[in-house]
């Protein structure tokens, strides 16, 4: 009697390589589509001016201070309400649900988009971001209520700076 080892089972089908290019055209083309989708948007909305920030994604003001005052930096500590919607308006998240939120300015993982808004914050601002899905939660979605690709809607208040 021998001990014999089993022999390794070869691979029925082989993957080869990825081609990723399709891919990363897929997500062009969903991208492009909640760009045109939140351009017109901006364009339907009479009541607000939509800012473009420069990082991917469009802002409007609901509530605005008049006098100057400090902008959240690296390290600062921020407290803020927010909700979340999808981008017909219906409630994914409401502040009640959220609760206020303390975070680390660029220290903390976040949603992208709110992370770089935050910035563009004073104390007691109230403002509307318009976050394609790649400054949101991206192809991962949060695992809960928000699915992959899903652009948002996200009203967002500073509360206080540390």
């Amino acid at each position: 009697m021998s001990c014999g080892h089993p022999k390794p089972r070869k691979p029925i089908m082989s993957t080869g390589s990825m081609d990723m290019s399709k891919s990363v055209e897929l997500n062009k083309q969903l991208y492009n589509q909640e760009i045109a989708y939140f351009k017109t948007l901006m364009q339907q909305d009479s009541t607000h001016t939509y800012i473009d920030s420069k990082h991917g994604f469009w802002y409007t003001y609901l509530t605005e201070r008049s006098t100057d005052s400090i902008f959240p930096d690296k390290g600062d500590e921020v407290v803020f309400s927010y909700d979340i919607k999808d981008i017909y308006g219906h409630q994914i998240y409401s502040q009640e649900e959220l609760g206020n939120k303390t975070y680390r300015v660029d220290q903390e993982d976040f949603m992208q988009g709110i992370q770089e808004g935050i910035k563009l914050m004073q104390v007691d601002e109230k403002l509307l971001f318009l976050l394609p899905s790649l400054k949101a939660y991206g192809v991962y979605g949060d695992g809960n209520k928000i699915t992959t690709h899903t652009p948002l809607l996200v009203t967002v208040e500073l509360l206080n700076i540390q």
